[in-house]
Order: C-alpha cells, then structure tokens, then sequence
C-alpha cells in the first residue's frame, strides 16, 4: 500500500475545491455513518466546501439519519460537474463515475462485497426492464476497474486493498483512508473504571452470526446472551459496557464498526475469520482469539468463552493494542485526509 509519504506525488485536490459525497438518505449503518463522519472532518477540521448528495430520497423525510445529527452536514439538490471538484463515492455507486465526466472521482471501498451485490441489483427487477424494454433506456454505464486518469480509490481495509490490487488497480491509485468509531463510544469508554462491574454477559450482532453461533450459545447456555438489536446508540453502549465477551463469528466486509466498538468498551472479543477478521491488520487481536469454525473447533471455541469469563482481568489485557488503535482511529483518519487533500487543519 502506498505511504503517506508517497501521497504527496499523487495530491489532486487543492483548496477550495467543492466535495461532494454521495451518500444513500436515511440508511444508519456503518458506511453511511462513515460518509457522515467524512463530512464533518472536511467541514469543521480542514474548512473543506464538503456536501452532502443524497440519493433514494423519500418525500417529505429528512435524509440525514437523526442519529447522525452530531455530525456537521450540508446538504446539497445537484452537483456541479467542474474539474476543480471532487466526487466521493462508496463503492455501492460505482455507476456514479460515469455520471460526472469532468470532476475528479474516489471510490470509497466501505465494503468489497457490495460492489457486485448491488451492481447486480441495478440491472434486475421489475423497474430495470420496464426502463430498458419498454422506455427504451440505456443500462447504467458499470466501472470494472478501469484505470481512468480521474478516478482514485480509498481502502477502508486492508482487504479493500488487498481486493484493488487484485482487480489491477495502480497502487499509486489506492490510499488508505479508514473511519472512525461514534465519538459516543469513545466518550463513554472513559466512564469503565472499575472492571469488577463488568457481567457474565456475551454479546452479539444477530444480523451477521448464522447457525453457527447456535451450536456457541448452546454449549455456553449458562451465561447470558444479549443480541444487540433495535437498539439506541445510548443502550448499545450501556450494554457492551456490562459484557465480558462480544462474539462475532459473521462475515465482514470491511473493518467492522460493532467489533472496534466492543473493543473500546473493554469486552473480550472471540472471532471467526470470515472476511476481513482473518487479517491481522484489519483486526488485530492475539490469534488465539480467532477461530475458523468448524465442528472439530467447538471445545476450543467453548474453553475460549470459558477462560475469558473466569479470568476476565488478566484476558483483557490481551486486547490493549487493538483497543489502543481503535482509541487513535480518529486523529488517524485527520491524518489520512490532511495527505490526501494537501489541506492543513484549520485549528492547528
């Protein structure tokens, strides 16, 4: 992956270029709170013309996510197409670079997965051949990792960029730019000053774990497990702060905001290696807290629950460099985007 002393030969913003993220309205998860956090860093820290472009809009519905409201936005109707600005797309909308021919472009790689998913899902459906059949409309133009002189890429992951290199992308063309956690989390990771209150208590996002996790639960049934599910922010962290152990056996497409979360919260996490979670500078654990599941792997799986739930105290200490480098995720994100705009900060 390219320095961010080699960025320096590849700036292509000067101030005061407009920025434009694309964005999908009213959509909470974590690549759209990572489009958020984008524009609050531009805004506030660097005084970037950063604007927010929402698209799939609803009528009469305020696009920004409430929960995003402690985020500094501005919304934008349409985008001015001029050399001098830039387009930031996640990688959902690839089919956004060849609406714009004149700006610069930065796919932003939140997730490899979605990628094809939902480029897939632009040319099916009832709505696509009534347009292309009927309408006589032409299909979306799809970017297939053309190396075009205006479009550049950021790597959330590393196996965003791992994912780059192998679809040939130049890695002068690739920076890595990754976000951060809800400052609400970091806020309240200062209030665990006394680890005795934390619960035999292991939590879980039921939205990634499939029936694996099933065969976990019911071998460790005599402690409590909370799925984190229709939750406020406030209550998820109220809860990752009781728990001892987050358990995470799903498939991440990037580097996942639920595990850097639980991480900040002082919980133990026991993984699988789906995805991103196999790689080590994605997320940095010891080892011996990862698990490729399989049928043979369960015992190990259960004494791994086991030995965090009674020493606690002593396991815990086995995650204070990841947990460090979640802590520092978001001065490392000024970071990334003070070499890639050539823009000091304003407030330094």
């Amino acid at each position: 992956m390219i320095t961010f002393a080699e960025l320096e030969d590849i700036m292509i913003i000067t101030y005061p270029s407009r920025i434009y993220i694309i964005c999908p309205a009213n959509i909470s998860t974590g690549g759209p709170e990572a489009l958020h956090q984008l524009s609050h860093k531009l805004r506030t820290v660097f005084k970037l013309d950063a604007k927010m472009y929402y698209i799939h809009k609803k009528s009469n519905v305020n696009p920004k996510p409430q929960v995003y409201n402690i985020y500094d936005t501005s919304e934008i109707e349409t985008i001015d197409d001029h050399p001098n600005n830039v387009i930031i797309i996640p990688e959902s909308l690839t089919n956004y670079i060849f609406k714009f021919k004149k700006s610069k472009k930065i796919v932003w790689w939140l997730s490899v997965d979605f990628y094809s998913i939902c480029m897939k899902n632009r040319h099916r459906g009832l709505k696509f051949y009534i347009s292309k059949y009927f309408k006589g409309q032409q299909e979306e133009q799809e970017y297939h990792f053309e190396n075009l002189p205006d479009v550049f890429h950021w790597a959330q992951s590393y196996r965003s960029y791992i994912y780059l290199i192998e679809n040939h992308i130049p890695e002068n063309k690739i920076s890595f730019v990754c976000d951060y956690i809800n400052p609400l989390f970091l806020a309240k990771s200062n209030q665990i000053k006394n680890l005795v209150n934390k619960e035999n208590i292991i939590i879980y996002n039921p939205k990634k774990n499939n029936k694996d996790l099933k065969s976990i639960q019911k071998k460790s049934s005599k402690y409590t497990w909370i799925a984190i599910k229709n939750m406020t922010p406030d209550q998820v962290v109220e809860t990752m702060k009781k728990a001892k152990v987050y358990i995470d056996f799903g498939y991440n497409p990037g580097r996942d905001k639920m595990l850097r979360e639980s991480s900040v919260m002082k919980c133990i996490i026991i993984s699988g290696m789906g995805g991103s979670s196999k790689y080590q500078q994605d997320l940095n654990i010891p080892m011996g807290y990862k698990f490729k599941y399989a049928k043979n792997e369960l015992s190990k799986i259960i004494d791994k629950i086991e030995y965090s739930m009674t020493n606690y105290n002593h396991a815990i200490l086995d995650f204070n460099e990841y947990r460090n480098e979640v802590l520092n995720e978001e001065l490392e994100f000024e970071n990334q985007l003070q070499l890639f705009f050539n823009k000091i900060p304003a407030n330094k």
